[in-house]
């Protein structure tokens, strides 16, 4: 397949790029020249649609992985507008050239509890597709709004959309591993994000396991996370802890279970998750 992948040149796409151009002809689409031999650089800004449909032709998919990757070192506006009307640019781009897929890196923000203003916990456990999206920040607004542009552009255009539902992507690069290690040793950091991580090889295979999956019809939304935890701390434990508004069955969460589900994208995507946190962090 011949792939655009936008953002190509950010921490994420530092990792898919040069794994999905093993089997495909991957063109990167950033405003910085990546690093690297993987793949061809256009560049092109995703605010200005005129810029993108000088570049953005005759590919059998589009991966967008460009935006502002959360909303702690930018304006509110900057973050939802560049996200928002970056992926609309991009959408409509696709949309002009009949470029048949695409490909939205969206995320578990969409659930409201990572960058939440006010007390949140989850209805139910672990949290599936069906679980209510209730975010409150403009990082979380702008992704829930780039899926309902992939499900309108699906409607009107035919064009086939999917939403990878990404929790905190986690890379293989020294100052970020370093990071990953205070996160397990101290569990109260960061729990607003569910301790939801998925290793960015997993985040290269759930994108090939969309590219490859057959049409659905629709605009589909699939959770991609690990099957466990980044604490070393057992599920119920910190679910009984931080989240005591959350009652639990018996036999859930057993271990270290990860909060969210993804039966969905195993059973459409056959999408497993194969990596962990030990692939990162142990010699």
């Amino acid at each position: 397949m011949k792939i655009l992948i936008s953002g190509g040149s950010g921490l994420v796409g530092r990792g898919v790029v040069p794994d999905l151009s093993r089997d495909h002809r991957v063109d990167v689409l950033d405003l910085k020249n990546p690093a690297g031999e993987h793949s061809s650089f256009l560049r092109a800004d995703i605010l200005s649609l005129s810029s993108l449909t000088r570049v953005i032709h005759d590919y059998d998919a589009v991966v967008h992985l460009a935006g502002i990757p959360h909303p702690l070192n930018d304006p509110p506006e900057k973050v939802f507008q560049v996200n928002t009307v970056g992926t609309f640019n991009m959408l409509e781009a696709c949309a002009l050239t009949s470029i048949p897929k695409f490909i939205f890196m969206s995320s578990e923000s969409t659930l409201g509890f990572a960058f939440s203003k006010t007390r949140m916990w989850p209805e139910y456990l672990p949290i599936d597709e069906e679980h209510p999206l209730r975010p409150q920040d403009p990082y979380g607004l702008s992704k829930v709004s780039g899926e309902m542009l992939c499900a309108a552009y699906q409607r009107t255009y035919g064009m086939e959309t999917i939403s990878l539902r990404a929790p905190w992507i986690w890379v293989n690069e020294p100052a970020e591993m370093e990071n990953y290690r205070r996160l397990v040793r101290e569990p109260e950091r960061w729990a607003k994000n569910l301790w939801a991580y998925i290793h960015v090889r997993d985040v290269s295979q759930a994108i090939r396991r969309a590219l490859a999956a057959d049409p659905f019809g629709r605009h589909e939304a699939f959770f991609i996370c690990a099957d466990d935890q980044w604490t070393d701390l057992p599920t119920r434990a910190l679910v009984k802890e931080f989240y005591p508004e959350v009652r639990l069955a018996a036999d859930a969460l057993p271990g270290r279970s990860a909060l969210i589900s993804t039966e969905k994208a195993a059973s459409l995507l056959r999408f497993r998750p194969e990596c962990s946190r030990d692939d990162l962090l142990r010699p």
